[in-house]
């Protein structure tokens, strides 16, 4: 199966070492140093920003702060983009690898905000292409968990201020977010988002590295064994041969015995042989099915958008209605009529609430600024409505509901 491969990790103090990994000013044991220079940076630095350590510390100190940063506090984290090896070296080999990256720095920017992406370095001298991404954790709006004796300190301050937290950022609700929302980004490339709910953990990126290296030498360890008895194998067949062959000098005929672990000997090395041969052309041809299947639907697609241009908008807007909880009735009507009426409630995937609305209305217009039709509420574009709508739940929130959230949310995460 072709799987996404999508890992963060908090990173510790400004994190140069991984700098110089990324960098390639020290070289891993598992790169191929010829192969260094098609390495690519896809985000340029600032004016006077030289390297990742610099970049990071130069959006620290142009985010507008309120607060000190602590020693101890996470200033960044690793994002690291990839997919299963053999579909990666396919996107490679299709000059596709330009299109994979521009649509990883979308979902990148659309998920931390174009600002908070500071570095993302493509490495292509390593097994299979991925890239190292770095996100400065900075957010804004209230906050996911305070602390009751801290609550009249919060009440204080602006919640709309920039602040400097990890926490929120790797929240585990909105780590399964990042995986749903990458997989469906990839799926295009024919890449698929891992089980869900799966006990594997994750592992740190040194250590990602260290037990690579280790699987190297064991996958050689066990080559050198097979061939050694391989090599084995061969010798007792030919020597069986040279007594065969002695043994009819003598009596003119072979024995059955002979005969019978002559053939045992040969099958043995025949099955060894073809073992791969099998397991490799069984992959094959699982990986062209699936690209015969892709390969179908995206001419299916191209076909239906010459005749009807609008497919691609209309499709769009279609899953953002199922995104909001839309039943499939009401994207029908509204598709048809271009304007409806609706009341009850609505779901912000960018803010992870509902709000409840009284004669909402709905239409599909057409901006000239995206020059595309859009989904419009309250003749505002839907995602600077449900931005307000979230802005004013705040306002509106009383200290008792405050504090009651605070309350839940310390329960949910204690389960």
């Amino acid at each position: 199966m072709s799987y996404t491969v999508l890992h963060l990790e908090k990173a510790k103090g400004n994190d140069a070492g991984m700098s110089a990994h990324i960098e390639r000013t020290t070289h891993p044991e598992n790169a191929d140093l010829s192969r260094t220079h098609l390495n690519k940076e896809l985000i340029p630095y600032p004016e006077g920003v030289k390297n990742r350590t610099s970049a990071i510390q130069h959006r620290l100190d142009n985010a507008e702060l309120k607060r000190k940063i602590g020693t101890n506090q996470i200033r960044a984290i690793r994002v690291m983009l990839s997919g299963t090896h053999e579909p990666m070296k396919k996107i490679e080999e299709n000059n596709q690898l330009d299109h994979w990256c521009e649509d990883n720095l979308d979902w990148l920017k659309e998920t931390f905000g174009e600002k908070n992406l500071v570095s993302a370095v493509l490495h292509l001298d390593e097994k299979t292409p991925h890239i190292h991404a770095t996100i400065v954790p900075i957010v804004s709006g209230e906050r996911r968990k305070a602390k009751k004796e801290n609550t009249n300190i919060y009440k204080k301050k602006n919640q709309n201020d920039n602040r400097l937290c990890a926490d929120d950022v790797m929240a585990r609700n909105k780590l399964k977010h990042y995986q749903d929302t990458y997989a469906e980004k990839m799926s295009k490339y024919g890449l698929m988002r891992g089980i869900e709910g799966s006990e594997a953990k994750h592992i740190s990126t040194a250590q990602y590295y260290r037990n690579l290296h280790l699987q190297n030498q064991q996958l050689e360890e066990e080559k050198k064994s097979k061939q050694k008895k391989l090599e084995e194998i061969e010798k007792n067949i030919a020597s069986k041969r040279i007594i065969e062959n002695f043994a009819n000098a003598i009596t003119g005929s072979k024995t059955k015995k002979l005969e019978d672990e002559n053939e045992k000997m040969k099958k043995e090395m025949d099955n060894l042989k073809s073992l791969n041969e099998k397991e490799k052309n069984q992959l094959q041809n699982s990986i062209s099915k699936l690209e015969k299947d892709i390969e179908k639907q995206n001419k299916d697609f191209n076909k239906l958008s010459q005749y009807r241009p609008e497919f691609a908008d209309i499709l769009s807007i279609i899953t953002e209605c199922e995104k909001m909880g839309f039943p499939k009735t009401l994207i029908k009507d509204l598709l048809e009529k271009e304007e409806i009426y609706i009341k009850g409630k609505i779901y912000s995937p960018q803010h992870f609430k509902k709000f409840k609305v009284e004669n909402l209305k709905l239409s599909i217009e057409y901006d000239q600024k995206e020059n595309r039709k859009i989904l419009k509420m309250n003749d505002t574009q839907s995602r600077e409505w449900l931005e307000m709508k979230h802005k004013e739940s705040l306002r509106l929130r009383t200290p008792e509901e405050n504090e009651d959230n605070n309350i839940n949310t310390r329960k949910r995460f204690k389960r």
